[in-house]
């Protein structure tokens, strides 16, 4: 017999892969966001590089002293990370992004590049 406490299905676990993101434009700008609850700012890393951008979290847990002494019928609490990347639809300028990770949502604006703007052609008429 399973102890009640092994009872559990595994749809109770939370996929990291799961971390939802939106990538739209906004003005002169792409904006990336993603949603990572339970995570720090100081536990997130952004990347651009050759047109994509990547999104890293990790979490680790402090393992107390008093912990080791414990013993989990059920332990959910861990170490966490996810991986989220995609290809940006036009080009940004990196090193003028900005970034802001306020109630476990993460924005990222990318400015586009001058070429990567609609450009206004003046016609003559002749």
């Amino acid at each position: 017999m399973t102890p009640r406490w092994m009872d559990w299905d595994e749809d109770d676990l939370i996929e990291m892969s799961d971390v939802s993101m939106d990538v739209y434009e906004e003005g002169d700008s792409v904006v990336v966001k993603i949603v990572a609850p339970g995570f720090k700012k100081d536990q997130l890393d952004i990347s651009v590089e050759s047109g994509k951008i990547v999104v890293t979290g990790k979490s680790e847990e402090k393992v107390e002293e008093s912990s080791k002494k414990r013993k989990y019928y059920r332990k959910e609490i861990a170490t966490k990370s996810f991986t989220r990347s995609c290809a940006l639809p036009v080009d940004v300028v990196p090193s003028k992004a900005q970034a802001k990770f306020e109630d476990g949502i993460l924005t990222i604006s990318l400015p586009k590049t001058e070429e990567s703007k609609p450009q206004k052609i003046q016609l003559s008429v002749n």
